[in-house]
């Protein structure tokens, strides 16, 4: 019975079969055990945090770690949604290809009498391909099953943002389908928000804590909500330069998980001079979607 997830949508279909979505389908009714006031949380509601190719996924990841940690969870609610997925191993693969208006859709039906409660961090598209473009140019997730690093790192930024933007299309349509007009059970965090300052971080905390837990205490404790708050703030890359590091456990080594500041801005003022019309268009109505601003070339 997997109540909450945190997902790292990836575009590519599941090679595994039906034994892929056995889990993911255990949707229960609330079950309250017995001689318990309160409710644990994963009792009423069901939990997805969503996130994106460059778009907060190391940040969002660890900010639902430390919620559910504190919280102590059973590992019997919790999964971790992402594609592709390794087809010898079905536990780890679940019926989610993307997280998008359709699966939000059919999550909220298998929630049964629970509310569905999502968040998701999300980001200028163009901003995201500039990010993309970067980081894997600069060799970072060589096993990344999703971008053809080796190819985008032997490219120039003309052709290098071209692929990245084609690759990173459809994450972008679907987080748009998601958060262009999120539902009061639906919240929207701006990544630019949380890492532009430490009061940014710490409001959109707040917000999310709230909107998982309300502002009471009847689902989450006073003491529970101080802990998180405080530990939360390892994440800050404003006060901890170290939070845009992370272990890669393929290489035993420690990565960066950012994307160099230089080659961004670069890399985005590239895109609206060089970038295919059509698929620049694309982005552009994406923008416009989401409510950034649309550049004029």
């Amino acid at each position: 019975m997997h109540n909450i997830w945190w997902c790292i949508f990836i575009f590519f279909v599941p090679a595994c079969g039906s034994e892929c979505v056995s889990m993911v389908q255990r949707q229960a009714l609330p079950v309250i055990p017995a001689g318990r006031r309160k409710p644990r949380p994963w009792e009423v509601n069901n939990y997805i945090v969503a996130n994106y190719h460059k778009a907060g996924v190391f940040l969002s990841d660890s900010l639902t770690r430390t919620i559910f940690q504190i919280l102590e969870a059973p590992d019997a609610v919790v999964g971790h949604v992402e594609y592709p997925c390794d087809s010898n191993n079905p536990y780890t693969c679940w019926n989610m290809e993307a997280f998008n208006s359709s699966v939000k859709s059919a999550e909220r039906l298998k929630s049964g009498r629970k509310k569905l409660l999502v968040a998701g961090f999300v980001r200028d598209p163009l901003e995201m391909v500039a990010s993309a473009y970067c980081y894997h140019h600069d060799g970072q997730e060589m096993s990344n099953q999703l971008f053809p690093v080796k190819e985008i790192m032997q490219m120039g930024l003309e052709k290098g943002t071209e692929l990245t933007a084609e690759t990173l299309l459809p994450l972008a349509e679907w987080m748009a389908s998601v958060f262009e007009h999120p539902d009061e059970d639906t919240l929207r965090l701006e990544l630019d928000d949380l890492t532009k300052s430490s009061a940014g971080f710490d409001s959109g905390v707040q917000r999310l804590l709230d909107h998982f837990f309300g502002t009471g205490t009847d689902l989450i404790s006073k003491n529970d909500r101080f802990l998180i708050t405080e530990t939360a703030k390892l994440a800050d890359e404003n006060r901890n330069p170290q939070a845009t590091q992370a272990f890669n456990g393929s290489t035993s080594q420690i990565v960066e998980h950012g994307s160099d500041p230089v080659c961004k801005e670069v890399a985005h003022s590239i895109l609206h001079k060089s970038l295919n019309p059509a698929l620049l268009a694309r982005y552009k109505d994406l923008q416009r979607r989401l409510g950034y601003p649309v550049h004029a070339i």
